[in-house]
């Protein structure tokens, strides 16, 4: 088993400007702590402020396009012995398969990983994932557009401990969509 100290996330969406927007708003805060550290503001802010915070680890995160892809990512991860703690799903990545098979199958293979439907459409409801890629308690859905502030709540909160984070299912789908 490999060890790291940042928890792994997958984001599988066909649309590159989405993809992007997550890759903006996901590594630039690991950029920041970057800076921070560079620069000695962690310091400096430890000795105007009192004991430093133990910094949150950042994400690792792998980009995909296609169902098949995150399926793939996923098994690869786990027979690395390094898994994937969450996974943000696009329902439609014409022209493979759709968010609700790869769910389905993401589930099969990793039946500890957080999923986290993000769609701007209403082909399937959160009881239809439910279904297909239960338990209910690491499965969530939210609306398109995911705006900045509410992608940095959601990793936040999965960033934490996997006991806490499951009892958060309910919490992400009424707090999240608006």
């Amino acid at each position: 088993m490999i060890a790291h100290s940042a928890p792994r996330l997958l984001v599988a969406d066909d649309d590159p400007s989405v993809r992007a927007a997550y890759r903006l708003v996901l590594e630039k805060a690991a950029d920041s702590q970057i800076v921070q550290n560079l620069f000695g503001l962690n310091q400096l802010e430890a000795e105007l402020f009192g004991a430093q915070q133990a910094v949150t680890p950042q994400w690792r995160v792998t980009f995909v396009e296609q169902g098949m892809d995150a399926v793939n990512a996923v098994k690869w991860a786990l027979d690395d012995g390094d898994s994937y703690d969450a996974i943000f799903l696009d329902v439609r990545m014409p022209p493979g398969i759709d968010g609700l098979e790869t769910a389905r199958r993401i589930r099969l293979l990793d039946p500890k990983i957080f999923i986290i439907v993000v769609t701007g459409y209403s082909d399937y409801s959160l009881d239809d994932f439910s279904r297909a890629a239960g338990p209910p308690e690491l499965l969530t859905m939210v609306e398109k557009p995911l705006w900045p502030e509410q992608l940095r709540k959601i990793s936040h909160i999965l960033r934490g401990e996997r006991s806490h984070r499951t009892k958060l299912s309910p919490f992400l789908s009424a707090t999240v969509v608006e």
